[in-house]
């Protein structure tokens, strides 16, 4: 698995953000993914997040 984000440290995004995982709001550090831009709160809801999907994919995989 490879993981591409940016960890954001003392800065808040522009506008109110709320983590893509587990809705909280996001503080003064936050995880922004590269490729798409989601914000999480932080490694470990990408981390929940990647790993959820993994399974989804293998999922559809089993079902094709």
């Amino acid at each position: 698995m490879r993981f591409a984000f940016v960890l954001v440290n003392d800065r808040t995004p522009f506008r109110q953000t709320w983590c893509l995982q587990c809705c909280e709001r996001i503080g003064g550090s936050y995880l922004r993914e590269i490729g798409t831009r989601l914000p999480y709160c932080d490694y470990e809801c990408y981390a929940l997040f990647c790993e959820t999907l993994a399974e989804q994919k293998d999922i559809v995989r089993a079902a094709s």
